[in-house]
């Protein structure tokens, strides 16, 4: 299986479990991987026949933007939504926010597939 992928963008945005997080921009940091078959895409040199990147950038960026969401889990089920409605098997996101902690870092990945 082959992967598109963005790996650690980072976006400044609202979002957490306690109030003063909705208030206060905070980094997050964001990996998606998409697996698909490239092979189509690799042989014709057309985007068209593979995932673009961007569009992979710019909805983790959309949702973020978004109104603040209490919980990673649901900002990642969300981009995970977004991406399977492309030609994709499955769908890894990951997020993490940095700046919670000096000695970790916490976050979550989600792992979904395209629904048969």
């Amino acid at each position: 299986m082959d992967t598109v992928f963005i790996r650690n963008y980072t976006v400044e945005a609202k979002h957490g479990y306690y109030k003063e997080e909705h208030a206060k921009k905070q980094r997050f940091i964001v990996s998606v991987t998409a697996y698909c078959d490239t092979k189509t895409a690799g042989g014709t040199d057309d985007l068209r026949e593979t995932i673009n990147y961007e569009v992979l950038r710019k909805y983790i960026y959309d949702v973020l933007m978004k109104s603040p969401h209490n919980l990673l889990e649901s900002l990642a089920e969300e981009i995970a939504s977004l991406s399977l409605t492309h030609n994709i098997h499955s769908v890894e996101v990951e997020i993490t926010k940095p700046d919670v902690w000096n000695d970790c870092m916490p976050g979550i990945k989600i792992i979904r597939q395209r629904e048969l």
